[in-house]
């Protein structure tokens, strides 16, 4: 009797365990930011910093990508750290850009879209967010 006791405490705790790995998923399957996201950011009412459409790609391992303002002004993203909820990647400068890189991307899963606060190189009164849609592949 104690034998099959253990064993079907042993039994539930596997299927506990497994249930809630499966609840969580694996980063290495691709978690809620992978993908291509579009929109636009803007800074605050009265900046002065006006409206720009981005394109953002986030890898499966949600450790880098690319991002794209326009086609003189675009690059390869970084992941460099995860808080609060946000992942901040590091906007890098493709070959033949004719912008200036070094601004960070926050982005964190809302719903079905994505959050992007940007920290800009330039410092806050430059700084702009808005919410990214997925990108719907043809």
């Amino acid at each position: 009797m104690g034998w099959s006791r253990r064993l079907l405490v042993v039994a539930v705790a596997a299927a506990f365990a497994a249930a809630a790995a499966s609840a969580v998923g694996s980063p290495l399957r691709g978690g809620p930011l992978t993908g291509t996201w579009s929109g636009f950011v803007a800074g605050s009412a009265g900046s002065g910093v006006k409206r720009q459409h981005i394109l953002i790609v986030v890898n499966a391992r949600q450790s880098g990508g690319s991002w794209k303002l326009s086609n003189s002004c675009q690059g390869p993203l970084a992941l460099d750290s995860i808080s609060g909820g946000y992942h901040h990647y590091l906007r890098k400068l493709a070959r033949g850009s004719t912008c200036r890189g070094g601004d960070i991307d926050c982005l964190k899963r809302m719903g079905a879209s994505v959050y992007d606060a940007v920290t800009s190189h330039r410092g806050g009164e430059y700084d702009v967010s808005g919410t990214l849609r997925r990108v719907r592949s043809r």
